[in-house]
């Protein structure tokens, strides 16, 4: 549901684009509607929307003048509301989501949501990534290199420093430990005791067969809303639907 305010002097043109808004194929939460520049801004102080409709000419300015306040602001998107398509040059410039015209039509508001919640989603998934990077710096820091396990396998028991790790694959009763220096251990335990071993070392489990150490992710590859983790060693750890949300979260709560 995407948070917005209403800027429009007209109370019939606000009053209609209120009415509009849930019959849209998109989700809004009207927070306030405004009808001055004055009041535009103590509405977005206050609610910090994620949408505005900006009527170009206010009685206390244009409405272009309000986006000049918030030019590093980045934190919300610009559908421009206009009677004259002169000002569509200017929407571009101002980097506006879309701009549509007087009177507004239900078919055009609904294209405009469209591309903002585009525009959202880009905005949301940047934002993760940048947590990610945050995070991964921030356990990288930590002194995980001093950390090691014993594992038992075919040939006897070795010790294993933990940060030497890049992921864990399950097979059957056994886990294969993969290795930095591209070495592989098969190890006799399940993958389920190595993830209650060391999950509180900065490893997760993100598929059913995978469990990997967070801060081996290079980086996170997304392919049609499917994503995936990108490890050190160029290959890709698929992140299920089902641990999706617990993974990006516990990044966002990590960094």
């Amino acid at each position: 549901m995407i948070s917005t305010i209403v800027i429009e002097d007209d109370p019939i043109f606000r009053d209609m684009l209120v009415d509009m808004l849930p019959k849209t194929d998109v989700k809004t939460n009207l927070l306030a509607t405004c009808a001055t520049l004055r009041q535009a801004k103590e509405a977005i102080e206050a609610h910090n929307p994620q949408l505005i409709f900006l009527d170009v000419e206010l009685p206390d300015g244009k409405g272009t003048e309000l986006l000049l306040d918030y030019e590093e602001h980045g934190g919300f998107e610009t559908i421009f509301v206009t009677s004259h398509d002169k000002y569509a040059i200017e929407a571009i410039k101002k980097n506006a989501a879309d701009y549509i015209l007087k009177p507004v039509k239900i078919n055009e508001l609904n294209n405009a949501l469209q591309k903002v919640l585009k525009r959202l989603e880009v905005y949301t998934t940047l934002l993760k990534l940048e947590e990610l990077t945050t995070y991964v710096d921030k356990l990288k820091q930590q002194n995980l290199q001093e950390n090691k396990i014993m594992i038992n396998t075919n040939e006897g028991a070795i010790f294993l420093k933990v940060g030497d790790i890049l992921k864990l694959e399950s097979e059957s009763n056994y886990t294969i430990i993969y290795l930095e220096s591209n070495k592989k251990i098969i190890a006799s335990k399940t993958l389920s005791v190595f993830e209650e071993m060391l999950e509180s070392l900065n490893f997760m489990r993100i598929h059913r067969s995978f469990m990997i150490n967070l801060t081996k992710i290079k980086t996170i590859e997304n392919e049609n809303g499917s994503y995936s983790a990108k490890m050190l060693d160029n290959s890709l750890v698929e992140i299920s639907r089902r641990k999706k949300k617990d993974f990006f979260e516990k990044i966002a709560y990590q960094s």
